[in-house]
């Protein structure tokens, strides 16, 4: 590979996660661009309703499904069992949002208070939508732009087209985080996230009304106008904790009576940090159980992964590391993180280093890079089996990490046009 260059620049979609610059011929050159997450929660990893399971979760060896057991694994991996569920946020997470009073503001960088009622009535405004909005009480001029902070009747009052042509606009600037980082809702049903919340129904109603398709996908961007609408901070906790719950994946590994053995141990006995010698006795014990059963994946994968797995880190201090996907990924195989992988020139001499790109994953532990349409890499996952990754889905502590589908991390990091994925694996490998 040639040598890799460094170079901090702004996000093009005003995501605060980190960006790395892959050049067409990939990894030619590698740019790592590292922003601090500050986002209103987990705005574009929320709001997605679990898909129906693939297959029901057993519980124990002694416990397995109904289902007959295939005569012999079909695949490297073996027989998956996986169900998708919803992971909220710990409740002692989302009280540290402040949930009162919340004014919704409309950041114009770089433009002149003059030129707004032309950029407003492109966007679809009617003229008394602009009068209302353009009126000195609700504009602030700024060092670098302006900033509207509009009547809720405007908000609540936008045709869908005005509104996604709006937060279009507004989304090129990372000052406005809810709409550069919105929430992802069910593109036919979008209210059903607040199904379970026990909020009123009219929550529903604003919730679906306040929505907007960009690109075949449902976002949301006013959840300081709904969480002003309810009447306490019991109440304001479940919103947040309604938008803010993520779709994980569960998930196990079947061994039937028919199961080889040396098969399983080729695959998963070949990650590094995961010892053959201790998955052969449990692989066997299992198989000799009446039905056969099915084994937890925690116990399959590296000590990084196995520790973290479905829990979210603790609140960051000053020295704490920037644990973001990219950190997540490239510590999946080191038993003691190495946080000098926040660094954005040792992370790029690492990946330099220690992989090479690949047409397709098909060992535990290949990395996955999503990039966008401008060729920088918004998201950095690690490859686990089948449609199933390890992530961490940014920077703050109120993301977990989870196994997620790959279909579903690539809509998640669909904003600015669909995305390219690509694999790299470990040279050691």
């Amino acid at each position: 590979m040639s040598t890799l260059t460094e170079s901090l620049r702004p996000p093009q979609t005003g995501s605060p996660k980190s960006l790395i610059r892959l050049t067409p011929a990939g990894l030619a050159i590698l740019c790592v661009s590292l922003i601090v997450a500050t986002s209103f929660v987990t705005h574009r990893f929320g709001a997605t309703p679990a898909p129906p399971s693939a297959a029901p979760a057993t519980a124990t060896a002694a416990n397995p499904t109904a289902a007959n057991p295939p005569a012999d694994n079909a695949t490297p991996w073996g027989d998956l069992v996986t169900v998708d569920i919803k992971l909220e946020q710990p409740e002692e997470y989302v009280s540290f949002e402040n949930s009162e009073n919340r004014e919704t503001k409309w950041v114009f960088s770089g433009t002149a208070a003059g030129t707004l009622r032309q950029l407003l009535g492109g966007c679809g405004f009617t003229a008394p939508q602009l009068d209302q909005t353009l009126a000195p009480e609700h504009l602030t001029d700024t060092a670098t732009g302006v900033v509207v902070t509009p009547p809720d009747d405007v908000v609540l009052g936008l045709a869908p087209a005005a509104r996604e042509k709006l937060y279009t606009l507004l989304a090129k600037w990372p000052e406005n985080k809810p709409m550069a980082e919105p929430y992802h809702l069910p593109i036919d049903n979008p209210s059903s996230v607040l199904a379970e919340s026990g909020l009123p129904e009219e929550m529903n109603t604003l919730l679906e009304k306040l929505s907007y398709v960009r690109k075949g996908h449902r976002y949301f961007s006013d959840g300081d106008l709904l969480l002003n609408r309810l009447p306490d901070r019991d109440s304001r906790l479940k919103m947040l904790k309604a938008l803010t719950n993520q779709t994980a994946v569960l998930a196990r590994l079947r061994v039937g009576p028919a199961t080889d053995i040396d098969k399983l141990l080729g695959y998963w006995g070949a990650t590094p940090g995961v010892r053959s010698k201790d998955l052969r006795p449990l692989f066997e014990s299992v198989r000799a159980a009446p039905g056969g059963g099915t084994i937890s994946l925690l116990y399959l994968l590296p000590k990084f992964a196995r520790e973290r797995l479905y829990t979210f880190p603790l609140p960051q201090q000053e020295d704490s590391p920037r644990m973001d996907c990219h950190w997540t990924a490239l510590n999946f195989f080191n038993d003691v993180p190495d946080d000098r992988l926040q660094d954005n020139t040792y992370a790029s001499n690492h990946i330099k280093e220690h992989f090479y790109q690949i047409g397709k994953p098909s060992a535990c532990g290949d990395l996955i890079f999503v990039t966008n349409p401008q060729g920088e890499v918004i998201h950095s996952a690690v490859y686990i089996a089948d449609d199933l990754c390890f992530t961490k889905n940014g920077v703050n502590f109120a993301q977990p990490w989870i196994l997620m589908r790959l279909e579903r991390l690539r809509d998640v990091y669909t904003f600015d046009g669909e995305p390219n994925v690509l694999y790299y694996r470990r040279k050691e490998s």
